[in-house]
This record gives C-alpha cells, structure tokens and sequence, in this order.
C-alpha cells in the first residue's frame, strides 16, 4: 500500500490492521509529511522491528525510480520519475533566493497538442493519481528543496485531470500534511469551458493562469487546436464570471513565437483581452526544440511587447528561461519520453 495520499485516519486503520499501534501513524505522518523522510530506516522514533514490518507492507515513495537533473546554471533542477507503470513524468524545482517554486505535472504526457509544446508532441500516456501528484512535491521536498509554491504547469492539461489535481492541492494545503499556502498555488489552463464552470459552481477560487497563444480566434487555432470546441471569446466570457467571485488576479500566459503572434496588432489584441479581464500579462520568450516547428522571437521584439502591453496600462512581466539547457523550461517538458 502506498502512504502518499491516504488521509491519516486511512492510514491508522491500514497501521492497525497490519497489527501495529495506531500512534505509529502519526509517527509516519511527521517523518512524511513535516520532517520530509521516504524511508522507514530513517524514522529514529519507530523501532527497528516495527520498521522492517513497515516496509514489507507499506511503500511512501510513489514512484519506482527518481532521477535528478541539474541545470548549468544553478537556477532549476528537473525531475525524472518513473511511474508504477514504467512510464514517465517530469517536474522541474525552479530555484529563487527566499524559496522554491515546483512545477507539477498532472498527466504523462498532454492531449492538448499545443504546437509549441514538446510535451504535445509526446501525446497523452494517461492521468496522474493523486499519490503521483503529491508524490512530486514530497519527493523535492525530500531531496533538499523545500518546496514554498507550487505551479501545474508541467506536463499535461491540470483542467483534464480536474478530480485527481484538486484533491492534490486540498491535501497539500492542509495544515496537518504540507501546509502549503492557497495562495501560493496556481493552476494554468489552455481553457475548458466545461471545468472552468465547474470552479464556478464549486465555488472553488485559485489563483489561475490561462494559456492564450493568441487572442485572435482564427490564428490562435493554428497554434491550440483546442480553440475548435472551446473557442477563445467563449473562455474569456466565462473567465470574466469567474474572476468576478474573488479577488484573485488572472494571469495570462502568453509565448512569443516568431513569426506567428508578436506583431503589433497581436499584442494589442492581447492588450484588450488583458483589459477586459482585468488580468496580468506573462510573456514568455518560445523554448526551441528540434522537435517543435518554431522560432522564439528578438530580444528586441519580447522587449518591445511589454512596452506596448505597458502603454495600454496592462500589468505585465518576462519571464526569462531558467533550465533551457537541460529541456526543462516552459514548454520543454517529455525529453525523456523522446529519448
């Protein structure tokens, strides 16, 4: 059985039924879930007998293989897990001065099929469980990253795998597991109408990014063929109902792709999309990849886009590449499936 996951009354019944004292299971549940410990041998309090019946039933890691991989320049370490199954995900720590944001991936793979993402071009394997998705977090946790913020920006669609990723983020958050702060998770989505409603009608209010690729209805489907059954006007409709239920700024997630969305109508379009959402603009400079068909843009062009962005009054920001070098930068993600 696996721990990751189960709520600690779970737990005390399975550390019951496997003819140990229950107390044993808030002794795992503080070496888990507080002291970030992923071997029963490590757990000083618990005696060793108890220790070796622990780990003939019991697994805490979810995962039957992790590696890591950090970048040349110091800033972000991508990790390899190997699911049950023998497939694989990628998440990536991105390293800041006072703390460490993970990027979380919530499928193997992505349907989505994105045309600037390599994780479309790997396809879709399957949905994480919610132990795989947990199991990231305390992973990084464990190898040395204590993680403050978490982003489901890795690989796959958070909005398709919508009951696994926010029993995650419930589970996460709680005080008697990780903790984690509301407010310092933030789910991205290329727009699904069906799940956004459903955050409306669950009156389930997160900090929430949307991938634009482009405002324009017509371009953007040649970049998100998701725009066929969930068109962009009709997302931004529904966005603008949600965003009026809390006080939670939207983010747009834009990529830069040469040649096909910086121009300056583009921007401006983007502008007015921002606007009517009262939302903050992210650009983001394309990750190549040979895989992937296009070109990121000048540093002339990202930089004249924030300027544009910046005369229409819209908030916005770069954010520059951390971890390129390993094909673990936004959008990078599946290199591993690749090889």
């Amino acid at each position: 059985m696996n721990i990751i996951g189960l709520s600690l009354d779970h737990l005390k019944t399975a550390i019951k039924e496997a003819g140990l004292q229950q107390f044993v299971a808030g002794q795992i549940w503080d070496w888990v879930y507080k002291k970030h410990k992923l071997n029963f041998e490590e757990m000083v309090n618990i005696s060793k007998q108890n220790q070796q019946k622990l780990s003939e039933i019991f697994q805490i890691n979810p995962f039957k293989a992790i590696e890591f991989l950090p970048s040349g320049e110091g800033r972000a370490v991508k990790l390899i897990l190997t699911l049950h199954d023998g497939k694989q995900i990628e998440s990536v720590v991105l390293k800041e001065r006072d703390y460490n944001t993970l990027c979380v991936s919530s499928q193997c793979g992505c349907p989505v099929d994105c045309q600037f993402c390599l994780t479309g071009v790997v396809g879709f394997k399957r949905n994480l469980e919610v132990s795989e998705i947990i199991g990231q977090v305390v992973v990084a946790n464990s190898l040395g990253y204590p993680i403050g913020n978490l982003v489901f920006m890795g690989m796959g669609e958070p909005m398709l795998n919508y009951d696994n990723v926010f029993a995650a983020i419930d589970f996460m958050t709680s005080l008697e597991t990780l903790g984690l702060s509301k407010r310092k998770v933030t789910v991205s989505t290329s727009g699904f109408l069906k799940n956004i409603q459903r955050l409306i009608d669950e009156k389930r209010y997160i900090n929430l990014a949307f991938s634009v690729g482009h405002a324009n209805p017509e371009k953007r489907v040649r970049l998100m063929p998701i725009e066929k059954k969930n068109p962009i006007l009709e997302v931004a409709t529904k966005l603008h109902e949600y965003q009026s239920l809390h006080n939670r700024k939207l983010t747009l997630e834009y990529t830069l792709i040469d040649g096909m969305n910086e121009d300056d109508q583009a921007i401006k379009e983007l502008g007015r999309l921002a606007k009517y959402l009262d939302a903050k603009v992210n650009l983001i400079n394309l990750n190549p990849h040979p895989k992937i068909p296009f070109r990121p843009v000048s540093t002339k062009l990202l930089h004249r886009a924030r300027t544009l962005l910046e005369r229409e009054k819209v908030p916005v920001t770069i954010r520059f590449r951390k971890g390129d070098d390993i094909s673990a930068a936004c959008g990078q993600l599946g290199e591993s499936h690749l090889q």
